[in-house]
């Protein structure tokens, strides 16, 4: 059985509609896609714009990922972009609102993402 932290439970936005059971698989789910995949971050007023690589798996865990957090996170708006040359994950609502995704602020890892 996970068991969620009490660091995570902060994590999770007070809006969110997730139990902290749910809620910590959610979470952990993220760190790792984002750990397996992360590439850049992009934040404008109102908006926040996180690159991965446009690849069926990254496709797929984040389609996932986003179908979870539009059930539960409705305060923001979730969409993938897949127009571009990478893969891209936009999240939109109020500066407060988006500051409660504290999960998307992970910093991109320093290293190339090679062979994908």
């Amino acid at each position: 059985m996970l068991r969620m932290s009490i660091a995570d439970r902060n994590l999770l936005p007070v809006a969110c509609r997730l139990t902290p059971g749910v809620g910590g698989v959610q979470l952990a789910a993220w760190r790792e896609f984002n750990d397996d995949y992360l590439l850049d971050i992009e934040t404008a007023p109102g908006e926040i714009a996180v690159h991965y690589p446009k690849i069926d798996d990254a496709i797929a865990r984040l389609t996932e990922l986003v179908g979870t957090e539009q059930s539960c996170c409705a305060f923001a708006t979730w969409s993938i972009d897949k127009a571009h040359a990478d893969l891209r994950l936009i999240v939109t609502g109020t500066d407060d609102a988006l500051s409660a995704l504290t999960f998307l602020e992970q910093t991109p890892p320093a290293r190339s993402v090679s062979g994908l």
